[in-house]
């Protein structure tokens, strides 16, 4: 019988385990128990240099596939430049897992990963960055050869072992050991229940194994459901179309589905200038709106009975600059006071005044806690000032309704009356 998985926010996690799993995954920074040193901060800044040169790159490389297939590509000479843009793991991800991998070695003995799927070898470089004994598997040859080329750019060659052949066969020939296994390659639904059942008696008591790619394919998502059905995972946890799975010994059963807690930068970035000039007419229409209900019930009743004008989903608006200062990112979040009286939200409205209090020390730490608070980005323009460049943000939260605009309006006042 399948087990049926539960959708939350990794704030809302009971699981000590998995809140520290979630919010190490989604989390702001400054809800996660990692330190950057300046020498791990050095290493991420020229993996994601390399990142950019791949994307530029002209290379191409002769595929031999093991696995099932790609659907970005038809013939097996593949370009660089397109490899890294649609089959590596994006940023975002590398970065999230590892936060993780950084926040376990600080609480294990054994520190040992596997990845089962190379690749170009960027996440490898991120795997190895954390710190941990790394181990990764390719079934092609020239795809293992291009990734140790860049490993040797980045210096950390020496920190990874890779091997190359058939995962069947480098999994019959190795002891395992591994508290961590990264399954990114041959996604097919026989496959990787094969792999995961044959990792079972391979990793460390207390152990994971990650499942890239578990919606990519129907075949995958009937893997997915199979592992969910198996009882020696007494502990699962979607996240990004990837799958975790946990034997844990005192761990309540659950699966959970972690929902997306932060906003992609990505889709602002080629945003034109008249989004102010849009910006500033939804605004204006919002209020003239909301003025025009508040005249038509004055027409209409002969007694205030109610101070609500509107029906149906509202917007309330706020806005967020983000600029430089000495080479410091300053970020302001502010809300009109008019809100208060806008607003029927009030946990909304009490969330928004402590944002507007609290000194962020990034725009994505800023983006996060506003997302999980409810407020959306509607529009972003950058303009150029003296001091330098200032990026401009409009937010936005839905409520249920909005009271009268004008403050002389309230539940006990009489039609005609001021105050």
């Amino acid at each position: 019988m399948k087990r049926k998985e539960k959708k939350t926010y990794w704030r809302g996690i009971h699981s000590p385990f998995f809140f520290d799993l979630a919010r190490h995954l989604e989390g702001g920074g400054r809800y996660v128990d990692v330190v950057y040193d300046k020498g791990l901060v050095k290493a991420l800044e020229q993996i994601e240099g390399l990142r950019q040169n791949l994307r530029r790159s002209s290379d191409c490389i002769e595929v031999h596939d093991c696995g099932a297939g790609s659907r970005v590509f038809k013939s097996k000479s593949r370009e660089v430049r397109k490899i890294t843009r649609y089959v590596i793991q994006s940023k975002r991800v590398a970065f999230s897992l590892l936060r993780v991998l950084l926040f376990w070695r600080a609480h294990r003995r054994s520190v040992k990963i596997l990845e089962m799927g190379t690749s170009l070898g960027l996440t490898t470089a991120y795997l190895a960055a954390s710190g941990w004994e790394v181990e990764t598997w390719e079934g092609c040859q020239q795809t293992a050869n291009y990734a140790r080329k860049n490993w040797k750019g980045l210096g950390c060659e020496g920190q990874i072992n890779s091997k190359v052949g058939t995962f069947k066969r480098l999994m019959e020939e190795s002891q395992g050991g591994w508290d961590v296994v990264f399954l990114d390659g041959h996604h097919d639904r026989d496959a990787t229940l094969a792999y995961v059942e044959c990792l079972k008696t391979k990793l460390n008591p207390g152990g994971a194994i990650l499942v890239d790619d578990i919606v990519w394919s129907k075949g995958m998502k009937e893997a997915w459901s199979k592992l969910l059905e198996d009882s020696h995972w007494n502990a699962t946890m979607t996240w990004r179309g990837k799958g975790w799975l946990f034997n844990r010994d005192g761990e309540i059963e659950q699966h959970l589905k972690l929902r997306k807690s932060y906003i992609s930068l990505s889709k602002f970035n080629n945003m034109k200038l008249f989004t102010i000039v849009f910006a500033a007419i939804t605004l204006l229409m919002s209020t003239q709106v909301q003025a025009q209900g508040t005249k038509e019930q004055m027409k209409t009743k002969s007694n205030a009975e109610s101070s609500t004008s509107a029906s149906g989903a509202s917007k309330i608006f706020g806005e967020m600059l983000v600029f430089e200062i000495n080479g410091k990112t300053v970020v302001k979040v502010s809300f009109d006071p008019i809100l208060g009286r806008m607003g029927a939200d009030k946990d909304a409205l009490m969330a928004s005044q402590q944002i507007g209090d609290f000194k962020f020390t990034s725009m994505g730490q800023a983006l996060n806690v506003l997302s999980s608070h409810g407020w959306m980005v509607e529009h972003v323009w950058t303009t150029l000032e003296r001091s330098g460049a200032v990026q401009h943000f409009i937010l936005s939260h839905d409520v249920a309704k909005l009271t009268p605009v004008s403050p002389w309006l309230s539940k006990n006042t009489k039609k005609g009356t001021k105050g």
